[in-house]
C-alpha cells in the first residue's frame, strides 16, 4: 500500500529563516567604568570655578606656611609676598557673580520638603544662605578697591561689612550643617531596623554623612580665621599668622576635597 502523502506546508513568513539585517537590534548597556579616568576628572574639576579657585587657596596658604616658618621663606620671602598676595586678588576675582549660587540654594532649599521641614530650617537658611550671599556680593566691591577702580578710602568700611555677614552666615551655616548631620544620622538608624535594608543606600548615606562631617570641620577651620578677622577690627591684631595659615590650609584641603568628589 502506497503511503499517502502530507500535503506541502503554506508558506509563512514566520517559518522562513530571518536573516541578520531583519533581526530587533538589542539595546547595548554599556557599564559605566569602576574607576574614573583621572585626566577626564581632572579635566572636569579645572573647568569649574570653584576647582581653580581651590588650587588657587591651597597655593596662597602653602605660601603663607612658608613665610611663617623659622627662616621666613628666606631668600624668597619678598617673592612669596608678592605671590601671596597675587594669588588673593586672584581669589577675588573668580567669587564675582557667586552670590547668585547662594541666591539660587536659598530657592532651592526653601521649596524641598525634605530639607525645609520646619519654620527653623527656613530661617537657619536665610541666615546662612542670606549672609553669605551678602558677603560674597560685598566682595566684589571689595575687589573694585584692589583693582583701582573703586578708590581705596572705602574699603575699609566694605570690609567690615564684609566680615560681619560672613559672620552671620557662619553661624546659620554650621546650626543648618548640624540639623542635616543628625537627619542623616537618623536616616541611617531607621535603614539598620529595616528588614530589607538597601547596602547601596546604607552606603550613599554613610559617604553623605562623611562629606557633611568635613563639611563642619572646613567651617570650624574658616571660623578661626573669621574670629581674626574680627579681633584685628577690634583690636588691631587678630591670632598669630601661624594659626591662620594652619586653619587656611586645612580648609583649602577639605574644601578641594569635597569639590572633587562632587564633580
Amino acid at each position: 500500500m502506497k503511503g499517502v502523502s502530507e500535503p506541502p506546508l503554506e508558506s509563512n513568513s514566520s517559518s522562513r529563516p530571518t536573516i541578520a539585517s531583519e533581526r530587533p537590534l538589542k539595546p547595548i548597556t554599556v557599564s559605566p567604568p569602576l574607576h574614573r579616568d583621572f585626566l577626564l576628572h581632572l579635566e572636569a574639576y579645572l573647568a569649574r570655578r570653584d576647582g581653580v579657585d581651590k588650587l588657587l587657596k591651597i597655593s596662597r596658604y602653602a605660601a603663607k606656611i612658608l613665610l611663617v616658618t623659622p627662616s621666613h621663606g628666606g631668600a624668597l620671602a619678598p617673592r612669596l609676598q608678592a605671590f601671596e598676595s597675587s594669588v588673593g586678588l586672584s581669589r577675588k576675582a573668580f567669587r564675582l557673580g557667586k552670590f547668585i549660587q547662594h541666591v539660587n540654594s536659598l530657592r532651592f532649599f526653601s521649596f524641598s520638603k525634605t530639607l525645609c521641614s520646619s519654620p527653623l530650617d527656613l530661617l537657619l537658611a536665610i541666615v546662612a544662605f542670606g549672609g553669605d550671599g551678602v558677603y560674597f556680593f560685598i566682595e566684589q566691591f571689595v575687589w573694585l578697591t584692589k583693582t583701582g577702580l573703586l578708590p581705596s578710602e572705602i574699603a575699609p568700611p566694605l570690609q567690615k561689612v564684609s566680615t560681619g555677614s560672613e559672620l552671620i552666615g557662619y553661624f546659620g551655616r554650621v546650626a543648618l550643617k548640624t540639623r542635616e548631620m543628625n537627619k542623616i544620622k537618623a536616616s541611617i538608624e531607621a535603614k539598620k531596623e529595616e528588614a530589607d535594608d538597601d547596602e547601596m543606600e546604607l552606603e550613599r548615606l554613610n559617604a553623605k554623612l562623611e562629606l557633611k562631617k568635613l563639611s563642619i570641620v572646613q567651617d570650624a577651620a574658616d571660623g578661626v580665621m573669621l574670629l581674626s578677622d574680627v579681633k584685628s577690627f577690634h583690636y588691631g591684631t587678630g591670632f598669630s599668622a601661624a594659626v591662620c595659615a594652619a586653619a587656611g590650609m586645612i580648609s583649602a584641603l577639605i574644601s578641594t576635597y569635597r569639590n572633587w568628589r562632587a564633580c
